[in-house]
């Protein structure tokens, strides 16, 4: 079973997948172990890598085009929250879009004003995918 969370670390939301793997029982019956550092289990591991599910990212583009804010995952654009000349702050509201059944919205990282706005209410996106240009 998939179950999705938001987690914030350092003041930074991210959306997470966890995937239950096997019967509960089992995980629960681990043998003892008598090593005062027992080795991290695969799932502590998997840990390391959440940064890379940030809800918004942000890139430096040549050129002085602004920041790219990108997809952090598929989904369908439900609603654009600012429009183009319109000035946000961090952690201000971009957009929502649809993602696994579920609404999720997308916050600026970084402060500026709309310079433009890449996708429509009702388009499909992909990860990665660039959605907005901010200055």
């Amino acid at each position: 079973m998939v179950r999705k969370f938001r987690v914030v670390v350092n003041g930074k939301e991210y959306i997470v997948e966890v995937e239950e793997i096997g019967n509960s029982k089992k995980v629960q019956e681990k043998p003892k172990t008598s090593s005062p550092n027992p080795k991290p289990s695969p799932v502590m591991e998997e840990k390391k890598e959440m940064p890379e599910t940030k809800v918004a990212e942000k890139k430096e583009t040549s050129g002085g085009e602004g920041k790219l804010v990108k997809a952090p995952m598929a989904g369908i654009v439900l609603k654009i929250l600012v429009k183009e000349g319109q000035e946000v702050k961090v952690g201000d509201k971009l957009l929502v879009f649809e993602a696994m059944k579920m609404e999720n919205e997308l916050q600026s990282e970084f402060s500026g004003t709309v310079k433009e706005i890449l996708v429509k209410e009702g388009e499909s996106i992909e990860t990665g995918q660039v959605l907005m240009k901010i200055m």
